[in-house]
């Protein structure tokens, strides 16, 4: 089962997006605190970790110590969701989809090119637009 986790001191923001996409996944969080990476990948090899990267959300999916997919993530829109939640999360790009489906349970939508879509909890719905990394 992957974990979900942020930085050391994540802006409230930040913990509530991870907080709804380990719900949204039905994976775990886990509170960092004061762990260090080592001791979340002793708990699971396989985690994500958001963290906060200038303006913008950055989420990483390690397996092993080996980044996998390493996205800057750009909330458009955060609603009420109008209708029943539907589980799971809802993702538009191919090769992200490619990247992070082994790991978490993801579907490919018809969604515009690059959104990640999902509920959260407090009925609260995320739209996300998803961008590569460049290190």
């Amino acid at each position: 089962m992957t974990i979900v986790t942020t930085s050391r001191k994540p802006v409230p923001e930040l913990r509530s997006l991870a907080k709804d996409l380990a719900f949204a996944t039905g994976c775990r969080y886990v509170l960092r605190g004061k762990m260090g990476l080592s001791a979340i990948q002793s708990i699971d090899p396989v985690f994500l970790l958001f963290s906060l990267e200038k303006k913008d959300f950055r989420m990483q999916l390690l397996d092993h110590g080996t980044v996998q997919s390493d996205h800057l993530i750009r909330v458009e829109e955060t609603c009420i969701r109008p209708d029943e939640m539907t589980a799971g999360l809802f993702l538009s790009n191919q090769s992200v989809y490619e990247e992070l489906e082994p790991y978490i349970p993801v579907k490919l939508s018809g969604e515009p090119e690059g959104l990640l879509v999902f509920d959260g909890t407090r009925k609260r719905r995320y739209i996300l637009r998803m961008v590569p990394h460049e290190a």
